[in-house]
């Protein structure tokens, strides 16, 4: 029986906020011995609206942090732990605003292993 790559964070898969409160958004996986190549973490945000495309807002390849994709979120998001190879992916939201309310899809990529997690996001009013 062969082990591939599995997320390992629980079920819940919707979180409520209010605005200016911070959310961690839970990524937690195992690696198995037959994934080999180069660990990648991707988040990426599936807006609301369906005309929209979905957009890479943080990502992790070959030991470096690429964070600059989403201008609406820069400064205010970061990896929890910040050695992802440690089997944590999870993202941490600072200062939430309404408009970060959204689906969130965390995708870990380590070949051949490909599992992805989607979070429902809701920031609420003050």
């Amino acid at each position: 029986l062969t082990r591939s790559l599995t997320i390992t964070s629980g079920d819940q898969s919707m979180f409520e906020k209010a605005q200016g409160e911070k959310v961690t958004l839970p990524c937690t996986f195992e690696l198995s011995e037959e994934d080999e190549g180069p660990l990648d973490i991707e988040w990426v945000l599936i807006p609301a609206d369906n005309q929209k495309k979905e957009q890479v807002i943080i990502l992790y390849a070959v030991d470096k942090v690429y964070n600059h994709y989403y201008a609406g979120l820069t400064g205010r998001m970061q990896f929890t732990n910040l050695d992802p190879r440690s089997g944590d992916g999870s993202l941490d939201i600072l200062n939430l605003k309404a408009s970060d309310t959204g689906t969130y899809q965390c995708k870990v990529k380590k070949a051949p292993g490909v599992q992805s997690k989607k979070i429902q996001l809701t920031v609420l009013g003050k």
